[in-house]
This record gives structure tokens, C-alpha cells and sequence, in this order.
């Protein structure tokens, strides 16, 4: 049994599911898919070519290569700088990029200054691994991070150890809103707010797959679940009663003085209009109706 299936409740199931589009995991791919490249490049440069001077020669081009290189890393820090983020979010942001523009830089240098270095080419090599590690740690990520629909509530999960569960009512849904950019459109993206009438007030899905599928099925679910709720049925069954001009409310059964009958079956009996037997029998008719 997944995860999901065990945060469900008794007669809840899945109508729609889906993640963030491709292209979000391709931008958090990218700094490390860029990193694992680089070093992996760096080591199989310095270890394949022959301890000459054409190898020699194109070891100074690649570090120098490696060493233009370093834009990527520069764009990532200054693009956090210039978004706003300070204090401890830049750093955050930023350190993975400064860590791989040193490393970058240092074997860059070496390779200029020093290509018959052999032991760069393994270290650069056991460097690539930390990258490909966390290419592999942000695709987990990214397939954990899921946006659910089911027939009693909006979920989204996140963690591939350590989850992270958040869900909405869909009878607290108030209001949806769907953002998607000309290229959104284009590529099947966009940004789905929930706007809620519980504390946290509105969920934001950003750039998920098909939002515009997303959002039909949040409110074709919304309205199956309102459509099934007990006052909803007793309401339309009034409603299609009173719609109904021949049908009409049974009137109440008219009040019967039993008391009243009983005297009148002991007044029968006494002037022998009905028999002993007669008499106890419809008496015990009138006492059991009491």
C-alpha cells in the first residue's frame, strides 16, 4: 500500500492527479545536471589524453573552456541577488553555485597551469558524483510532489522521506482561479489558486500540468460532493414533490375517541344488538388502538 492510499479515508478515492510540469524539473535539473557535466568532463580530459604535449595542449583548452564556463554559476548568484533575496533565502539560494564555481575555478586553473596532473582527473571525477546524487534526490523530489483530487478533498504532498501533507475541503473551495502565460498554453502549464474559507485561506499550485484538466475535475468534483449530501436530497425531494401538481401531502388521519366508541359498543351489548362474543371482540379491537 503507498502513501497515499494510507492517508485516504473509508469510501475516498483519487479523480485526478498530477505534478509539476516537465519543464520545472528540467530548470531544477539544470545547475546540477550543468555541475555533473562539467567535473565528469574535467576528469575524463585529464585521464584519457596521453602524457604529451597534445594532451598537454588539450588540457589548456578545456580548462580554459571549463573556465568560461564559470557564467552559469555567476548568472545563478547575481539573478538571486537582483530577485531581492537577502540575508539567510540568498543564502540558500545561492550556495550550491558558489561551492560549484570554486571547484569549477580551481580545476579550471590547474588544468591551465598544471595539465600533467593526473590526480586531478580522479578527484574531478569523485567530485562529479555529488551532482549526480542530487540529480537523482531532486527527480525524487519532484515525482513525490503531487496535486490530488478526490471526491472529498484537494491534497497536495511533498518529501520523499519526510512528507509534507496539505489538503482542502472541497466544500470550503470558494472560488478557483487558473493563471497560464502564451507559453503556458503552448507547453500545458499553469498556476491553479485555491481560494478557501479555512485559515490558510488560499493554496497555490505553481506551473503544474494540465491546470485547465486540473481545475474541471475540482469542480465536477465539488459538485458530485454537493450533489450527495443528505439535506441536498431531502431538499430536491421537496422540491420535485411540490413541482408535482397532482401529488399532494396525505391528509392526517382523522382523531377517534375510543373512550366514546367503548361506551357506545356497552350500550349495544346491554340492549342485545350484538352478542357476548361480538362484544368482547371489537373491545379489545378499540383497547389495542388506544
Amino acid at each position: 500500500m503507498g502513501y497515499l492510499e494510507k492517508i485516504l479515508g473509508d469510501n475516498e478515492r483519487v479523480v485526478y492527479s498530477t505534478h509539476q510540469h516537465g519543464i520545472v524539473l528540467l530548470g531544477r535539473l539544470l545547475g546540477s545536471l550543468f555541475a555533473f557535466l562539467v567535473f565528469l568532463g574535467l576528469g575524463l580530459t585529464v585521464l584519457i589524453p596521453k602524457a604529451d604535449e597534445a594532451g598537454n595542449q588539450v588540457r589548456f583548452i578545456v580548462g580554459v573552456i571549463a573556465l568560461c564556463s564559470l557564467v552559469l554559476p555567476l548568472y545563478l548568484i547575481v539573478s538571486a541577488w537582483l530577485s531581492g533575496l537577502r540575508g539567510r533565502d540568498l543564502v540558500r539560494r545561492i550556495w550550491r553555485a558558489v561551492v560549484a564555481g570554486i571547484l569549477i575555478l580551481a580545476f579550471a586553473l590547474i588544468m591551465m597551469l598544471y595539465p600533467g596532473v593526473k590526480a586531478t582527473g580522479w578527484i574531478a571525477i569523485v567530485v562529479a558524483i555529488v551532482p549526480a546524487v542530487e540529480l537523482v534526490r531532486i527527480f525524487l523530489d519532484w515525482l513525490n510532489e503531487r496535486y490530488i483530487i478526490t471526491n472529498r478533498r484537494v491534497i497536495e504532498t511533498k518529501g520523499i522521506v519526510n512528507k509534507h501533507v496539505r489538503d482542502s475541503a472541497l466544500e470550503k473551495v470558494n472560488d478557483v482561479e487558473l493563471d497560464q502565460s502564451f507559453v503556458g498554453r503552448l507547453l500545458g502549464y499553469g498556476t491553479v489558486q485555491i481560494i478557501t474559507g479555512s485559515d490558510i485561506g488560499m493554496n497555490t499550485f505553481r506551473r503544474i500540468s494540465n491546470p485547465v484538466r486540473f481545475k474541471r475535475a475540482m469542480l465536477n468534483a465539488k459538485e458530485g460532493l454537493q450533489a450527495t449530501r443528505p439535506e441536498d436530497v431531502v431538499s430536491l425531494g421537496t422540491d420535485v414533490q411540490a413541482a408535482q401538481p397532482g401529488v399532494t401531502e396525505p391528509e392526517p388521519a382523522a382523531a377517534v375517541d375510543i373512550p366514546d366508541m367503548l361506551v357506545e359498543l356497552a350500550e349495544l351489548h346491554q340492549k342485545g344488538i350484538i352478542s357476548e362474543e361480538e362484544f368482547e371482540a371489537k373491545k379489545k379491537e378499540l383497547l389495542a388502538r388506544l
